[in-house]
Protein backbone atom coordinates (compact mmCIF):
# COMPACT_ATOMS: atom_id res chain seq x y z
CA UNK A 1 0.00 0.00 0.00
CA UNK A 2 2.89 2.24 1.08
CA UNK A 3 4.67 1.75 -2.46
CA UNK A 4 0.93 2.50 -4.40
CA UNK A 5 1.04 5.99 -2.85
CA UNK A 6 4.50 6.70 -3.06
CA UNK A 7 4.62 5.51 -6.68
CA UNK A 8 1.07 7.96 -6.99
CA UNK A 9 3.06 10.80 -5.71
CA UNK A 10 5.90 10.39 -7.93
CA UNK A 11 3.24 10.38 -11.02
CA UNK A 12 1.58 13.31 -9.16
CA UNK A 13 4.80 15.26 -9.19
CA UNK A 14 5.30 13.89 -12.66
CA UNK A 15 1.93 15.42 -14.08
CA UNK A 16 2.66 18.94 -11.93
CA UNK A 17 5.64 19.78 -13.72
CA UNK A 18 4.33 18.97 -17.57
CA UNK A 19 1.30 21.25 -16.42
CA UNK A 20 3.63 24.11 -15.37
CA UNK A 21 6.11 23.14 -18.74
CA UNK A 22 2.77 23.39 -20.60
CA UNK A 23 2.03 26.70 -18.87
CA UNK A 24 5.01 27.92 -19.38
CA UNK A 25 4.82 27.18 -23.01
CA UNK A 26 1.09 28.71 -23.71
CA UNK A 27 2.67 32.22 -21.83
CA UNK A 28 5.38 31.87 -23.80
CA UNK A 29 3.45 31.36 -27.20
CA UNK A 30 1.09 34.03 -26.24
CA UNK A 31 3.95 36.44 -25.55
CA UNK A 32 4.97 35.67 -29.47
CA UNK A 33 1.51 36.26 -30.64
CA UNK A 34 1.50 40.04 -28.85
CA UNK A 35 5.10 41.06 -30.55
CA UNK A 36 3.62 39.66 -33.76
CA UNK A 37 0.87 42.05 -33.28
CA UNK A 38 2.40 44.56 -32.26
CA UNK A 39 4.95 44.63 -34.89
CA UNK A 40 2.52 44.50 -37.52
CA UNK A 41 -0.06 46.42 -36.47
CA UNK A 42 1.70 49.09 -33.74
CA UNK A 43 4.47 51.37 -33.87
CA UNK A 44 7.80 50.20 -35.52
CA UNK A 45 9.70 52.58 -33.43
CA UNK A 46 11.67 51.13 -30.23
CA UNK A 47 10.05 53.56 -27.73
CA UNK A 48 10.80 52.98 -23.96
CA UNK A 49 9.48 55.15 -21.56
CA UNK A 50 11.27 54.76 -17.90
CA UNK A 51 8.96 53.23 -15.22
CA UNK A 52 8.47 55.40 -12.30
CA UNK A 53 7.88 52.18 -10.26
CA UNK A 54 11.21 51.32 -11.17
CA UNK A 55 12.72 53.88 -9.54
CA UNK A 56 11.28 53.29 -6.10
CA UNK A 57 11.39 49.04 -6.79
CA UNK A 58 13.42 46.85 -8.76
CA UNK A 59 16.39 49.77 -9.05
CA UNK A 60 16.36 50.01 -5.55
CA UNK A 61 16.83 46.92 -5.09
CA UNK A 62 19.89 46.56 -6.99
CA UNK A 63 21.55 49.73 -6.13
CA UNK A 64 22.11 48.26 -2.49
CA UNK A 65 25.31 46.63 -4.29
CA UNK A 66 25.99 48.35 -7.30
CA UNK A 67 25.84 51.87 -8.16
CA UNK A 68 25.49 52.49 -11.46
CA UNK A 69 26.86 55.41 -12.96
CA UNK A 70 24.85 58.41 -13.51
CA UNK A 71 24.46 60.36 -16.15
CA UNK A 72 23.29 64.63 -15.79
CA UNK A 73 20.46 65.60 -18.54
CA UNK A 74 18.77 68.85 -18.75
CA UNK A 75 14.72 68.27 -19.17
CA UNK A 76 12.73 71.61 -20.48
CA UNK A 77 9.37 71.84 -21.43
CA UNK A 78 8.04 73.95 -23.89
CA UNK A 79 4.16 74.35 -23.79
CA UNK A 80 2.18 73.94 -26.82
CA UNK A 81 -1.22 75.04 -27.29
CA UNK A 82 -3.67 72.76 -29.93
CA UNK A 83 -4.14 74.05 -33.25
CA UNK A 84 -2.78 73.87 -37.03
CA UNK A 85 0.01 75.80 -36.64
CA UNK A 86 1.12 78.69 -38.87
CA UNK A 87 1.94 77.73 -42.18
CA UNK A 88 5.22 77.56 -43.41
CA UNK A 89 5.86 79.79 -46.83
CA UNK A 90 6.49 77.69 -49.98
CA UNK A 91 10.48 77.88 -51.26
CA UNK A 92 11.66 81.47 -52.84
CA UNK A 93 12.87 78.64 -56.10
CA UNK A 94 9.32 77.03 -56.80
CA UNK A 95 7.86 78.44 -60.14
CA UNK A 96 5.24 81.28 -59.52
CA UNK A 97 2.07 81.95 -61.49
CA UNK A 98 -0.18 84.77 -60.99
CA UNK A 99 -3.73 84.49 -61.05
CA UNK A 100 -5.62 87.79 -60.84
CA UNK A 101 -9.10 87.36 -59.11
CA UNK A 102 -10.89 90.43 -60.53
CA UNK A 103 -14.66 90.84 -60.20
CA UNK A 104 -16.84 91.87 -63.09
CA UNK A 105 -16.86 95.33 -64.79
CA UNK A 106 -20.48 95.70 -64.08
CA UNK A 107 -19.39 96.04 -60.48
CA UNK A 108 -16.52 98.26 -60.78
CA UNK A 109 -19.05 101.34 -60.35
CA UNK A 110 -20.30 102.91 -56.71
CA UNK A 111 -23.93 101.51 -56.19
CA UNK A 112 -24.74 104.82 -54.48
CA UNK A 113 -23.21 107.52 -56.75
CA UNK A 114 -22.22 105.62 -60.13
CA UNK A 115 -18.27 106.77 -59.86
CA UNK A 116 -16.04 104.30 -61.57
CA UNK A 117 -14.25 102.43 -58.33
CA UNK A 118 -10.55 102.66 -57.75
CA UNK A 119 -8.21 99.75 -57.00
CA UNK A 120 -6.73 100.28 -53.27
CA UNK A 121 -4.95 97.17 -53.23
CA UNK A 122 -4.58 93.19 -53.16
CA UNK A 123 -4.85 90.38 -50.79
CA UNK A 124 -2.01 88.02 -51.90
CA UNK A 125 -2.43 84.30 -50.83
CA UNK A 126 -0.16 81.30 -51.89
CA UNK A 127 -1.73 77.98 -52.79
CA UNK A 128 -0.23 74.65 -54.02
CA UNK A 129 -0.72 73.40 -57.68
CA UNK A 130 0.76 70.10 -58.78
CA UNK A 131 -0.01 68.62 -61.48
CA UNK A 132 0.65 64.77 -62.94
CA UNK A 133 4.75 64.50 -64.19
CA UNK A 134 4.79 66.10 -67.89
CA UNK A 135 6.65 64.70 -70.72
CA UNK A 136 7.89 66.84 -73.15
CA UNK A 137 9.77 66.41 -76.75
CA UNK A 138 13.19 67.32 -77.48
CA UNK A 139 13.60 67.43 -81.14
CA UNK A 140 16.84 67.22 -82.01
CA UNK A 141 18.12 69.04 -85.18
CA UNK A 142 21.68 67.61 -86.39
CA UNK A 143 23.33 70.43 -88.52
CA UNK A 144 24.58 68.92 -92.02
CA UNK A 145 27.70 70.97 -93.77
CA UNK A 146 29.33 70.36 -97.33
CA UNK A 147 31.85 72.05 -98.90
CA UNK A 148 30.43 74.29 -101.22
CA UNK A 149 33.26 73.81 -103.81
CA UNK A 150 34.03 69.89 -104.00
CA UNK A 151 30.73 68.82 -102.08
CA UNK A 152 32.85 65.37 -101.02
CA UNK A 153 33.65 67.04 -97.37
CA UNK A 154 30.08 66.27 -95.26
CA UNK A 155 30.17 66.86 -91.59
CA UNK A 156 27.11 66.73 -88.86
CA UNK A 157 26.71 67.66 -85.36
CA UNK A 158 26.78 64.79 -83.17
CA UNK A 159 25.15 63.53 -79.80
CA UNK A 160 26.65 61.77 -77.74
CA UNK A 161 23.73 59.83 -75.42
CA UNK A 162 23.85 57.50 -72.36
CA UNK A 163 22.12 54.96 -74.48
CA UNK A 164 22.50 55.00 -78.24
CA UNK A 165 19.48 54.28 -80.41
CA UNK A 166 17.14 54.86 -78.18
CA UNK A 167 14.65 57.49 -77.42
CA UNK A 168 16.08 57.59 -73.70
CA UNK A 169 17.52 60.62 -72.19
CA UNK A 170 19.14 61.61 -69.02
CA UNK A 171 15.76 63.09 -67.48
CA UNK A 172 13.63 60.19 -67.97
CA UNK A 173 16.45 57.51 -66.67
CA UNK A 174 16.54 59.53 -63.80
CA UNK A 175 12.88 59.82 -63.62
CA UNK A 176 12.36 56.23 -63.82
CA UNK A 177 15.21 55.46 -60.90
CA UNK A 178 13.40 58.21 -58.82
CA UNK A 179 10.06 56.85 -59.30
CA UNK A 180 10.73 53.18 -58.96
CA UNK A 181 13.35 53.56 -56.28
CA UNK A 182 12.16 56.16 -53.70
CA UNK A 183 8.52 55.84 -54.30
CA UNK A 184 8.35 52.48 -55.16
CA UNK A 185 6.49 52.74 -58.55
CA UNK A 186 6.69 49.45 -59.97
CA UNK A 187 7.25 49.20 -63.72
CA UNK A 188 3.70 48.88 -64.98
CA UNK A 189 2.34 51.28 -62.90
CA UNK A 190 4.44 54.05 -64.94
CA UNK A 191 3.85 52.23 -67.75
CA UNK A 192 0.06 53.48 -67.02
CA UNK A 193 0.98 56.83 -66.13
CA UNK A 194 2.90 57.55 -69.32
CA UNK A 195 -0.57 55.99 -71.24
CA UNK A 196 -2.37 58.51 -69.64
CA UNK A 197 -0.18 61.40 -71.52
CA UNK A 198 -0.72 58.82 -74.87
CA UNK A 199 2.51 58.33 -74.45
CA UNK A 200 3.61 54.55 -75.52
CA UNK A 201 5.98 52.88 -73.51
CA UNK A 202 5.99 49.73 -72.60
CA UNK A 203 7.34 48.12 -69.07
CA UNK A 204 9.77 45.78 -70.71
CA UNK A 205 11.27 48.80 -72.99
CA UNK A 206 11.82 50.63 -69.51
CA UNK A 207 13.21 47.23 -67.66
CA UNK A 208 15.83 47.53 -70.70
CA UNK A 209 16.86 50.94 -70.69
CA UNK A 210 17.21 50.32 -66.75
CA UNK A 211 19.55 47.01 -67.45
CA UNK A 212 21.56 48.50 -70.13
CA UNK A 213 22.24 51.85 -67.90
CA UNK A 214 23.19 50.17 -65.20
CA UNK A 215 25.86 48.29 -67.11
CA UNK A 216 27.55 52.01 -68.12
CA UNK A 217 27.75 52.68 -64.49
CA UNK A 218 29.93 49.98 -63.21
CA UNK A 219 32.91 51.51 -63.73
CA UNK A 220 31.66 54.39 -61.19
CA UNK A 221 30.24 52.06 -59.32
CA UNK A 222 33.92 50.12 -59.06
CA UNK A 223 35.10 53.93 -57.72
CA UNK A 224 33.07 53.72 -55.24
CA UNK A 225 33.62 50.72 -54.00
CA UNK A 226 37.09 50.93 -54.01
CA UNK A 227 36.73 53.96 -51.32
CA UNK A 228 34.98 51.58 -49.28
CA UNK A 229 37.34 49.16 -49.24
CA UNK A 230 40.13 51.92 -48.56
CA UNK A 231 37.90 53.37 -46.20
CA UNK A 232 39.07 51.06 -43.04
CA UNK A 233 35.79 51.03 -41.73
CA UNK A 234 32.55 49.44 -42.67
CA UNK A 235 29.35 48.39 -42.26
CA UNK A 236 27.22 45.26 -44.05
CA UNK A 237 24.06 43.56 -43.42
CA UNK A 238 21.69 41.59 -45.49
CA UNK A 239 17.66 41.58 -46.56
CA UNK A 240 15.77 38.76 -48.58
CA UNK A 241 14.81 39.34 -51.60
CA UNK A 242 12.68 37.13 -53.97
CA UNK A 243 13.69 36.83 -58.11
CA UNK A 244 10.49 35.03 -60.13
CA UNK A 245 12.95 34.23 -62.66
CA UNK A 246 16.11 32.35 -61.49
CA UNK A 247 17.74 29.12 -63.48
CA UNK A 248 17.50 25.66 -61.35
CA UNK A 249 15.76 27.79 -58.44
CA UNK A 250 11.60 27.95 -57.70
CA UNK A 251 10.34 30.96 -57.79
CA UNK A 252 9.63 31.12 -53.76
CA UNK A 253 13.49 30.67 -52.99
CA UNK A 254 14.52 33.74 -51.09
CA UNK A 255 17.35 35.28 -52.50
CA UNK A 256 19.54 38.61 -50.76
CA UNK A 257 20.67 42.23 -51.42
CA UNK A 258 23.53 42.65 -49.30
CA UNK A 259 24.49 46.08 -48.04
CA UNK A 260 27.97 47.67 -47.43
CA UNK A 261 28.66 50.95 -47.02
CA UNK A 262 31.52 53.31 -45.23
CA UNK A 263 29.08 55.94 -42.64
CA UNK A 264 31.89 58.27 -42.94
CA UNK A 265 31.85 58.92 -46.69
CA UNK A 266 28.17 58.16 -46.79
CA UNK A 267 28.87 55.88 -49.45
CA UNK A 268 26.06 52.59 -49.95
CA UNK A 269 26.29 49.85 -52.02
CA UNK A 270 24.15 46.87 -52.89
CA UNK A 271 24.71 43.51 -54.16
CA UNK A 272 22.64 41.18 -55.46
CA UNK A 273 23.38 37.60 -54.33
CA UNK A 274 21.47 34.17 -53.77
CA UNK A 275 23.20 33.65 -50.32
CA UNK A 276 23.00 34.92 -47.00
CA UNK A 277 25.98 33.25 -45.80
CA UNK A 278 29.30 34.01 -44.77
CA UNK A 279 31.16 32.83 -47.49
CA UNK A 280 29.49 36.42 -49.38
CA UNK A 281 30.69 38.20 -46.16
CA UNK A 282 33.65 37.15 -46.94
CA UNK A 283 33.51 37.84 -50.57
CA UNK A 284 32.10 41.37 -50.47
CA UNK A 285 35.18 42.23 -47.64
CA UNK A 286 38.29 41.11 -49.61
CA UNK A 287 41.20 43.51 -49.83
CA UNK A 288 39.23 45.25 -46.84
CA UNK A 289 41.16 46.07 -43.77
CA UNK A 290 39.91 47.75 -40.97
CA UNK A 291 36.41 47.59 -38.38
CA UNK A 292 33.56 45.77 -40.05
CA UNK A 293 30.44 46.11 -38.00
CA UNK A 294 27.63 43.67 -38.47
CA UNK A 295 24.92 41.88 -36.09
CA UNK A 296 26.06 38.78 -34.81
CA UNK A 297 24.83 36.46 -37.61
CA UNK A 298 26.93 33.40 -37.17
CA UNK A 299 28.27 33.86 -41.21
CA UNK A 300 30.21 36.51 -40.31
CA UNK A 301 32.61 34.02 -38.66
CA UNK A 302 34.30 33.13 -42.03
CA UNK A 303 35.63 36.91 -41.95
CA UNK A 304 39.50 37.00 -42.21
CA UNK A 305 40.84 38.07 -38.38
CA UNK A 306 43.68 39.13 -39.29
CA UNK A 307 42.31 42.27 -41.62
CA UNK A 308 38.95 42.21 -40.28
CA UNK A 309 37.87 43.58 -36.81
CA UNK A 310 34.13 42.73 -36.23
CA UNK A 311 32.44 44.96 -34.15
CA UNK A 312 29.01 44.30 -33.17
CA UNK A 313 25.81 46.34 -33.06
CA UNK A 314 24.50 47.31 -29.48
CA UNK A 315 20.87 48.32 -31.27
CA UNK A 316 20.41 44.24 -30.93
CA UNK A 317 21.24 43.70 -28.26
CA UNK A 318 18.33 46.96 -27.19
CA UNK A 319 16.04 45.00 -29.07
CA UNK A 320 16.04 41.75 -27.27
CA UNK A 321 15.35 43.25 -24.16
CA UNK A 322 12.40 45.38 -25.52
CA UNK A 323 10.79 42.61 -26.94
CA UNK A 324 11.34 40.77 -23.48
CA UNK A 325 9.90 44.26 -21.83
CA UNK A 326 6.87 43.95 -24.70
CA UNK A 327 6.15 40.34 -24.02
CA UNK A 328 6.36 41.63 -19.93
CA UNK A 329 3.75 44.03 -20.72
CA UNK A 330 5.75 47.32 -19.96
CA UNK A 331 5.96 46.01 -16.03
CA UNK A 332 9.08 46.75 -14.02
CA UNK A 333 11.81 43.75 -14.30
CA UNK A 334 15.37 42.29 -15.69
CA UNK A 335 13.86 43.43 -19.10
CA UNK A 336 13.26 47.25 -18.46
CA UNK A 337 16.24 47.49 -15.95
CA UNK A 338 18.72 45.88 -18.92
CA UNK A 339 16.79 48.46 -21.31
CA UNK A 340 17.34 51.13 -18.87
CA UNK A 341 20.77 50.78 -18.73
CA UNK A 342 21.36 50.42 -22.50
CA UNK A 343 19.47 53.51 -22.87
CA UNK A 344 22.44 54.80 -21.01
CA UNK A 345 24.85 54.30 -23.22
CA UNK A 346 22.99 55.97 -26.32
CA UNK A 347 22.75 58.72 -23.58
CA UNK A 348 26.72 59.39 -23.79
CA UNK A 349 26.61 58.39 -27.11
CA UNK A 350 24.43 61.24 -28.05
CA UNK A 351 25.99 63.86 -25.64
CA UNK A 352 28.89 63.17 -27.38
CA UNK A 353 27.80 63.93 -30.84
CA UNK A 354 26.02 67.44 -29.59
CA UNK A 355 29.32 68.62 -27.96
CA UNK A 356 31.06 68.01 -31.47
CA UNK A 357 33.77 65.98 -30.57
CA UNK A 358 36.71 64.89 -32.81
CA UNK A 359 37.26 61.32 -33.34
CA UNK A 360 39.92 61.46 -30.76
CA UNK A 361 38.16 63.31 -27.96
CA UNK A 362 35.58 60.72 -28.17
CA UNK A 363 37.35 57.82 -28.11
CA UNK A 364 38.93 59.33 -24.93
CA UNK A 365 35.60 60.31 -23.11
CA UNK A 366 34.50 56.60 -23.69
CA UNK A 367 37.27 55.25 -22.09
CA UNK A 368 36.43 57.01 -19.20
CA UNK A 369 32.83 57.10 -18.91
CA UNK A 370 31.33 54.16 -21.64
CA UNK A 371 33.97 51.13 -20.88
CA UNK A 372 33.58 51.22 -17.28
CA UNK A 373 29.67 51.09 -17.71
CA UNK A 374 29.68 48.22 -20.44
CA UNK A 375 31.64 46.48 -17.91
CA UNK A 376 28.92 46.98 -15.35
CA UNK A 377 26.26 46.08 -17.57
CA UNK A 378 28.38 42.74 -18.20
CA UNK A 379 28.67 41.78 -14.87
CA UNK A 380 25.03 42.56 -13.93
CA UNK A 381 24.19 39.97 -16.81
CA UNK A 382 26.19 37.69 -15.35
CA UNK A 383 24.94 37.81 -12.15
CA UNK A 384 21.49 37.46 -13.30
CA UNK A 385 22.44 34.91 -15.76
CA UNK A 386 21.95 31.66 -13.58
CA UNK A 387 18.59 33.45 -11.82
CA UNK A 388 16.67 33.39 -15.71
CA UNK A 389 15.51 30.53 -18.16
CA UNK A 390 17.75 30.34 -20.99
CA UNK A 391 15.08 29.76 -23.27
CA UNK A 392 12.68 33.07 -21.81
CA UNK A 393 12.72 36.26 -23.57
CA UNK A 394 15.14 37.99 -20.70
CA UNK A 395 16.96 35.04 -20.46
CA UNK A 396 17.99 35.42 -24.43
CA UNK A 397 18.75 38.79 -23.94
CA UNK A 398 21.11 38.18 -21.31
CA UNK A 399 22.65 35.66 -22.36
CA UNK A 400 23.45 37.65 -25.80
CA UNK A 401 24.75 40.45 -24.13
CA UNK A 402 27.57 38.31 -22.35
CA UNK A 403 28.34 35.63 -25.62
CA UNK A 404 28.48 38.89 -27.91
CA UNK A 405 30.09 41.32 -25.40
CA UNK A 406 33.83 41.22 -27.06
CA UNK A 407 31.75 41.84 -30.51
CA UNK A 408 29.31 44.66 -28.55
CA UNK A 409 32.42 46.14 -26.69
CA UNK A 410 34.34 46.32 -30.49
CA UNK A 411 33.13 50.29 -31.10
CA UNK A 412 35.53 51.32 -27.90
CA UNK A 413 38.71 50.36 -29.80
CA UNK A 414 38.33 53.60 -32.14
CA UNK A 415 36.53 57.02 -31.91
CA UNK A 416 35.69 56.26 -35.59
CA UNK A 417 33.53 53.36 -34.81
CA UNK A 418 29.39 53.88 -33.95
CA UNK A 419 27.50 52.28 -31.55
CA UNK A 420 25.48 50.59 -33.75
CA UNK A 421 25.07 49.49 -37.11
CA UNK A 422 21.78 51.46 -37.38
CA UNK A 423 23.48 53.56 -40.37
CA UNK A 424 23.30 51.02 -42.70
CA UNK A 425 20.29 49.30 -41.34
CA UNK A 426 18.40 52.74 -42.25
CA UNK A 427 19.80 52.54 -45.93
CA UNK A 428 18.21 49.05 -46.15
CA UNK A 429 14.83 50.33 -45.06
CA UNK A 430 14.92 52.73 -47.65
CA UNK A 431 15.09 49.49 -50.01
CA UNK A 432 12.43 47.53 -48.00
CA UNK A 433 10.04 50.30 -48.42
CA UNK A 434 10.74 50.08 -52.58
CA UNK A 435 10.66 46.27 -52.27
CA UNK A 436 6.70 46.54 -50.23
CA UNK A 437 5.37 47.79 -53.20
CA UNK A 438 6.74 45.80 -56.12
CA UNK A 439 7.46 42.61 -53.69
CA UNK A 440 10.01 40.96 -56.00
CA UNK A 441 12.39 40.96 -59.13
CA UNK A 442 11.37 39.02 -62.54
CA UNK A 443 14.91 38.36 -63.85
CA UNK A 444 18.33 38.00 -61.94
CA UNK A 445 19.48 41.27 -64.52
CA UNK A 446 16.68 43.01 -62.88
CA UNK A 447 18.16 42.12 -59.30
CA UNK A 448 21.98 42.95 -60.27
CA UNK A 449 21.00 46.27 -62.32
CA UNK A 450 18.50 47.10 -59.29
CA UNK A 451 21.67 46.40 -56.86
CA UNK A 452 23.67 48.77 -58.80
CA UNK A 453 20.98 51.83 -59.09
CA UNK A 454 19.86 51.55 -55.69
CA UNK A 455 23.79 52.02 -54.69
CA UNK A 456 23.45 55.46 -56.45
CA UNK A 457 20.25 56.56 -55.33
CA UNK A 458 20.47 56.09 -51.91
CA UNK A 459 24.34 57.39 -52.13
CA UNK A 460 23.22 60.51 -53.42
CA UNK A 461 20.12 60.67 -51.00
CA UNK A 462 22.67 59.58 -47.95
CA UNK A 463 24.68 62.54 -48.81
CA UNK A 464 21.68 65.52 -48.92
CA UNK A 465 21.96 65.28 -52.84
CA UNK A 466 18.90 65.38 -55.01
CA UNK A 467 18.81 61.82 -56.80
CA UNK A 468 17.16 62.94 -59.52
CA UNK A 469 19.06 65.97 -60.35
CA UNK A 470 22.57 63.81 -59.37
CA UNK A 471 21.54 60.86 -61.17
CA UNK A 472 20.57 63.14 -64.73
CA UNK A 473 24.14 64.67 -64.12
CA UNK A 474 25.96 61.36 -64.17
CA UNK A 475 23.88 60.22 -67.19
CA UNK A 476 25.10 63.19 -69.13
CA UNK A 477 29.07 62.89 -68.00
CA UNK A 478 29.01 58.98 -68.14
CA UNK A 479 29.08 58.94 -72.39
CA UNK A 480 32.16 61.49 -72.30
CA UNK A 481 34.22 59.44 -69.78
CA UNK A 482 37.28 58.15 -70.78
CA UNK A 483 39.89 57.75 -68.05
CA UNK A 484 40.03 56.82 -64.29
CA UNK A 485 39.99 60.52 -63.05
CA UNK A 486 36.57 61.15 -65.28
CA UNK A 487 34.92 58.30 -63.19
CA UNK A 488 36.25 59.54 -59.97
CA UNK A 489 35.04 63.23 -60.74
CA UNK A 490 31.03 61.42 -61.35
CA UNK A 491 31.50 59.44 -57.93
CA UNK A 492 31.93 62.77 -56.56
CA UNK A 493 28.79 64.10 -58.27
CA UNK A 494 26.87 61.04 -55.69
CA UNK A 495 29.36 61.98 -52.31
CA UNK A 496 30.69 65.78 -52.34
Amino acid sequence: MLTEVVELKKEVNTLKVKVDNYEEEVKRLKNIIKLFNKNKFGSKSEIYEENPQLIFDEIEVEGKDEQLPTLQETISYTHRKKGRGKKKPFPEGLPREDKVIDIPEDQKTCPHDGTKLKLIGEDIVEKLKTVPAQSSVIVERKQKYACPCCEAYLVQGKTNPILPKTIATPEILSFLIFSKFFQGLPLYRLEELYKLQGINLSRGTMARWLIQVSEKLIPVWNVLEERVLNSGYMGIDATKLQVLKERGRAPQDKSFMWVRGSPEQGIVLFDYNISGGGEVAKQLTTGFTGGVQADAHRGYSALDKKEVELLGCMMHARRRFYSAWIKANKKAGLSEIGLKMIKRLYKYERAYKERGLTNDQRHEARQKEVKPYMEKIKKWCEKKQPSVLKTSDVGNAINYFITEYDELSGFLKSGRYEIDNGWVERMIRKFAIGRNSWMFSDTVEGAHASSILYSFAITAKANDKDPFKAMTEVFERIPLAKTIDDYESIADILTK
